[in-house]
């Protein structure tokens, strides 16, 4: 007899369809000696309350004039010359309701997805991301980068849109002892009109310190999230004491409200407004409401051993430390 699924498992299944078709076209191996592949998983997910915010409606004029150097990793086979006006993109309309089969009282759930990584500025011609973003170096020439896509964009300005013009760092692996996953992207132009993100050069976050995240979870319009902090970490990491404790050197681990998309998202300091790190993975963020037959954001409480969100220390980048000199 064949097995046969459970309506919980055949329901599960066409989400995870639904969200495999959404990610990026790998299109070969990338060949560079120092990228390894990644098994962990990138997915996010809810601390607490959701302390998402578009832009427009965060308090804190700081972060918001930093968003702008904040970009979304879009597909350019989704950008359509608009026909009336040839200086902008248009681009198909679906609501995250629809990819994700969201419940209709999600939040966010009726804006419209676009980006499927984030990216930031860290001087006028190079942009700082997660390394599993891309999935081959054609990747390089299938994707743009996208600023100021908001949760009132209609239309995109080409002016707004950028190319990758070489990879110029990028390591991606993970063994007993490290973790690495960055990527810094060489732009096809320099960008004039907005300011690049300063980061840390030095040093490493303390426990308990405030971080901000900027980024396009599930691939909406730009988000601020603040209401995390740094934790110690996962009690479930206690079963390998000696690798987590040298791993991370690489990275620190905080409560931040994030989802897929949001890979690649700047990691703030929130009292000095420097990059502390690159959001790279977590929990898984969606799960069944058998009910409703619709998805809702996984929820965990705030506690100093429950957090799966991983942020790469940016000042572990070595072409950084190149670039600052």
């Amino acid at each position: 007899m064949k097995p046969r699924l459970s309506l919980k498992n055949s329901f599960k299944a066409t989400i995870l369809m639904a969200q495999f078709l959404s990610m990026p076209q790998a299109y070969g191996e990338i060949t560079p000696t120092d990228i390894r592949i990644k098994s962990t998983s990138d997915y996010k997910v809810i601390y607490g309350a959701d302390d998402r915010r578009d832009v427009n409606e965060y308090a804190d004029r700081l972060f918001r004039e930093k968003a702008k150097s904040v970009a979304g990793m879009v597909s350019r086979n989704k950008l359509v010359e608009d026909f009336f006006n040839p200086e902008f993109y248009n681009f198909f309309k679906k609501t995250a309701s629809r990819e994700y089969g969201l419940c209709e009282d999600e939040k966010y759930a009726d804006q419209v997805i676009l980006p499927v990584c984030t990216g930031f500025l860290i001087d006028e011609r190079h942009l700082v991301t997660a390394g599993h973003c891309f999935r081959s170096e054609a990747d390089c020439e299938n994707f743009a980068w996208v600023f100021d896509y908001n949760n009132d964009t209609k239309k995109i300005a080409k002016d707004n849109v950028y190319g990758c013009q070489q990879i110029m760092a990028r390591e991606l692996k993970e063994t007993y002892l490290t973790l690495k996953d960055y990527m810094v992207i060489k732009l096809d132009r320099d960008v004039l009109d907005r300011e690049p993100l300063e980061f840390r050069v030095k040093g490493r976050p303390n426990y308990g310190e405030e971080m901000v995240v900027i980024g396009h979870p599930l691939g909406l319009p730009k988000k601020i999230a603040d209401g995390a902090e740094v934790k110690l970490g996962n009690i479930t990491e206690d079963h390998a004491p000696f690798s987590t404790l040298i791993k991370k050197r690489d990275f620190f681990m905080a409560n931040l409200d994030t989802f897929m998309g949001n890979s690649g998202s700047p990691v703030f300091n929130k009292e000095t407004g420097l990059v502390e790190g690159i959001l790279i993975e977590g929990a898984e963020d969606l799960e069944d409401d058998l009910d409703n037959l619709c998805t809702r954001s996984v929820r965990k409480k705030d506690s100093t051993f429950v957090t799966d969100e991983k942020v790469f220390r940016i000042n572990r980048i070595p072409f950084l430390k190149e670039l600052s000199k």
